[in-house]
């Protein structure tokens, strides 16, 4: 097992870098970090189960590999002014978007981002821990049709 970092070299409550990478990799929710310009840079497992890509045919393409064409330009209109100005305001935020999977199929994810940035403060990348909620969606979306097709009824069968 790997030494824990000297004091000097690790923040109090940081993982080690062994933990972070560890935790990456073995997490199921995917996990993608792109760099200022949209390139990702990591690709964990999850990622590759999620979006049918390897980390191989991932990393180093842009983040469009799984952004639905028809969403591309205004992901990276927000994508581009997050890397300029450092900020986003997704960033406590549960977000539920559409993906492509490898296969040209759509899913629907949540996820959460956070900004990563170096000593200095510079922005370097932005992390991205998603979670698949394609048959909930469904399912929602099944019920509420379902819900305004009773509730039109519901004054058809009320008596007068």
């Amino acid at each position: 097992m790997p030494t824990p970092a000297s004091p000097d070299t690790a923040r109090i409550g940081e993982p080690d870098a062994w933990l972070a990478q560890a935790l990456v990799r073995e997490s199921s929710e995917a996990i993608v970090v792109a760099d200022p310009e949209g390139i990702i840079r990591v690709w964990n497992g999850g990622a590759e189960r999620m979006f049918g890509h390897t980390a191989a045919e991932a990393v180093g393409h842009s983040l469009d590999l799984i952004i639905p064409e028809k969403l591309r330009e205004r992901h990276g209109k927000g994508y581009r002014q997050t890397a300029a100005t450092g900020r986003t305001r997704y960033g406590d935020t549960l977000l539920g978007v559409p993906a492509t999977h490898r296969d040209g199929h759509r899913l629907s994810i949540e996820f959460t981002v956070a900004l990563l940035r170096d000593d200095s403060g510079r922005l370097v990348g932005i992390s991205a821990i998603m979670r698949e909620v394609t048959e909930r969606r469904n399912t929602e979306k099944a019920l509420r049709m379902r819900l305004t097709e009773l509730e039109r009824r519901l004054p058809e069968t009320s008596p007068a």
